[in-house]
């Protein structure tokens, strides 16, 4: 089981400097109260941003941050998995990521991609999608399960059910079955051509014995014309070279002007810099009549000769801006011609090259041919066919070998698809699953047949007979369901893989959607909830208030969020 223990936090979204902490553990039901907009599901951004390093509702990172103190935001949470005690510290500004182990710091030598990895696949046994759908129900941002696509659903049913190892092997199994295609291909074209080979090779036996003087002399030719046409090639290679010599004597400033250009982008910046900060002290002095710190007037006669003065500035400024602008203007355009240079030097030395290479394949047909000419002919070229064929041989028994591994890992493709084992074991739960979703809807007296088939499409009937669908029920009805999917899947993460977290958190299912019947059905089956810490978020204090033993009220103050506790 995974107790999440105690949850530290600062600088994080609207909350200050001073740590705010919170323990996850100590009462079995604790209500989280404030107005809207006061903060109070900064508490499930901690924590998934603590575990899984991304916040609960899709902002970008970087908007976590204090944007008052813009630095040092730091979360720190402590839990424990059977004796193991854990505890996991991130930051922003600087960035922190820090798992230990019993009060020890792992080794973080790794890339933090496989830090989290080690974390949600060693310690938690649960991933971001899969740890949001058993623990969070309500937010705005959440996605219940019954609004996903049927392939979400898949995926998160396969990760409660630990099935998600099946996925993985799958697509291994592809990558190699691909693998084995292209290489099959590849020696598919290597069969082809040394077969190919064999025929010329016997065509060759055959035209040599009958024309083996006028092959000779052919061959003599052949190697004449060769020696011409490289001696061409290395004329044409000498004015390439003579041509990039005098490209890069061209460009001989190319390093200063890439300096210049960093100065003058500096003093840009700069410049750029210093006028937000003289405008942004116009409209002050422009916009106030008195000093917003301490309260006095400003001086009438100061203020003006300020805004003269910041006038003069700007307008200083924004002359050498101009001036700066048309430097960088040059530079831009001898920037061009450089790269107008270069982009040539480069097609020429690729010329040089495809003519070096040309050449060294003319001299190694030069060699061949003289080889040729010096040896026993047919002895030589019986010898190569023989070759040959023993080469084809070796092809033809690898190919039968890739062909018995492709039918392996056919079989395996075709056990490991989502029709395969998967399938089985989700059958298997499919009945378990359904029998856990009625038996919640029938504690909150919400009295429907529920079931979800292999395809995790429902189906939902009424004492009736009467067909449904999710979206046929009004919302209070529907966030029933949502709350008995949660409930479920936190019992078969805990029976399959033993996956099993305390705490559970309803954000704001109170505040519209639940009727009063609805309300206290659930608090009547929240109070049959075993080894689960509850916290319930919510802006409706007077109708909750006196269903809870412990309280946490969060305010805004100076637009800072407080955390108020009263147990």
């Amino acid at each position: 089981m995974i107790k999440l223990k105690n949850i530290r936090f600062k600088n994080f979204l609207a909350t200050g400097n001073r740590f705010i902490e919170v323990p996850l553990d100590k009462n079995p039901m604790m209500l989280v109260v404030g107005k809207n907009g006061a903060g109070k599901s900064t508490l499930i951004d901690a924590l998934t941003f603590s575990l899984f390093g991304k916040p609960f509702k899709k902002v970008n990172k970087g908007q976590l941050m204090n944007t008052v103190n813009e630095k040092e935001l730091v979360t720190e949470i402590e839990f424990s998995v059977g004796k193991s005690e854990w505890k996991i510290r991130r930051g922003i500004k600087p960035a922190i990521f820090e798992i230990y182990h019993n009060g020890k710091v792992k080794n973080q030598d790794a890339k933090s991609t496989d830090y989290q990895k080690y974390l949600e696949e060693k310690v938690l046994k649960l991933n971001f999608k899969s740890f949001t759908q058993i623990v969070v129900l309500g937010s705005a941002s959440f996605v219940p399960f019954m609004q996903l696509t049927a392939n979400d659903r898949r995926i998160i049913i396969e990760d409660i059910l630990d099935i998600g190892i099946f996925s993985i092997m799958k697509n291994l199994v592809k990558d190699r079955t691909n693998t084995l295609k292209e290489e099959l291909s590849d020696l598919e074209f290597k069969i082809k051509l040394l077969q190919e080979k064999i025929i010329l090779e016997e065509k060759y036996i055959k035209d040599l014995k009958n024309n083996s003087e006028k092959k000779r002399k052919s061959d003599l030719e052949k190697i004449k014309e060769t020696e011409k046409h490289i001696i061409k090639l290395n004329d044409e290679i000498e004015d390439h070279k003579d041509m990039v010599l005098s490209l890069i004597n061209s460009i001989i400033d190319k390093s200063s002007i890439f300096k210049k250009n960093k100065e003058l982008d500096s003093y840009k910046l700069q410049i750029n810099k210093n006028l937000k900060k003289l405008d942004k002290e116009n409209t002050f002095f422009e916009d106030n009549e008195n000093c917003p710190t301490c309260e006095q007037d400003i001086d009438e006669k100061f203020k003006n000769n300020k805004l003269k003065q910041i006038l003069k500035d700007i307008d200083e400024m924004n002359s050498g801006l101009d001036k700066l602008n048309e430097e960088v203007e040059k530079v831009d355009e001898r920037i061009g011609e450089i790269m107008v240079c270069n982009e040539t030097i480069q097609k020429e030395e690729n010329i040089i090259r495809l003519k070096n290479s040309d050449i060294q394949a003319h001299n190694s047909f030069i060699t061949k041919l003289n080889e040729e000419l010096q040896e026993d002919v047919d002895v030589k070229v019986i010898s190569k066919k023989n070759l040959f064929e023993s080469e084809l041989q070796e092809h033809k028994d690898e190919r039968l070998q890739y062909i018995e591994q492709r039918k392996y890992y056919d079989i395996l493709n075709t056990i490991l698809n989502d029709k395969g084992i998967k399938t089985r074991v989700i059958r298997k739960y499919l009945p378990v699953i359904n029998n856990h979703v009625n038996k919640y809807l029938k504690d909150m007296d919400f009295f429907v047949n529920f079931q979800l088939d292999e395809n995790f499409n429902e189906t939902i009937k009424s004492r009736n007979r009467d067909d449904f669908s999710y979206y046929s029920f009004s919302e209070g009805e529907k966030k029933r369901i949502d709350i008995s999917l949660l409930l479920t899947w936190r019992d078969i993460a805990a029976m399959r893989n033993s996956v099993n977290v305390n705490l559970l958190i309803l954000d704001e299912i109170f505040d519209a959607s639940l009727d009063q019947s609805g309300m206290d059905d659930l608090m009547k089956l929240f109070n049959f909830l075993k080894n689960t810490n509850l916290f319930v978020i919510s802006h409706k204090l007077d109708i909750l208030d006196d269903k809870f033993p412990a309280k946490i009220t969060v305010e805004k103050v100076n637009n800072f969020s407080q955390f108020i506790f009263d147990e």
